[in-house]
């Protein structure tokens, strides 16, 4: 072939290293369509093999006693509402009938009068708890 009719160099190279790159993105996309189809390969497959083997078998355990059911009914301890009744009252002031405190003295015990402020008493109790409590009577 004459000098004329033979493609510069440069020229030839270029189309060389695009056919290169083509070829890579070729061989690339190949590949991530085996590894997405062998994914689903394998996640069938384990599909399979988790549907078609036998459960364990689970047997409930039988109570050793019957459960016994309460039938008397016991009272409620008082203790816990006459701790928040006499620590409300204490913090109540019957001048102040209109605070949050005398308010749940009076909505627990509506009949019980709000302690009067002493000159020069002591101040107002920051916790109130029971310590003991007795039964008066039956139902008391």
């Amino acid at each position: 072939m004459s000098r004329d009719k033979r493609a510069p160099e440069s020229e030839a190279a270029a189309p060389m290293a695009a056919d290169a790159r083509l070829e890579a993105m070729r061989r690339h996309i190949r590949l991530s369509r085996l590894a997405v189809l062998t994914t689903i390969a394998a996640d069938l497959i384990a599909l399979g093999v988790a549907t078609t083997s036998t459960p364990p078998t689970v047997e409930a355990a039988t109570p050793a006693k019957p459960n016994t059911v309460r039938t008397t009914v016991s009272a409620a301890d008082p203790a816990g509402y006459v701790q928040l009744l006499v620590s409300a009252w204490l913090r109540s002031n019957a001048d102040d009938a209109t605070s949050a405190q005398a308010r749940l003295a009076q909505s627990m015990a509506p009949d019980v009068e709000l302690p009067q402020p002493a000159a020069g008493g002591q101040p107002t109790a920051q916790f109130v708890t029971a310590v003991r409590r007795v039964r008066a009577s039956r139902g008391r």
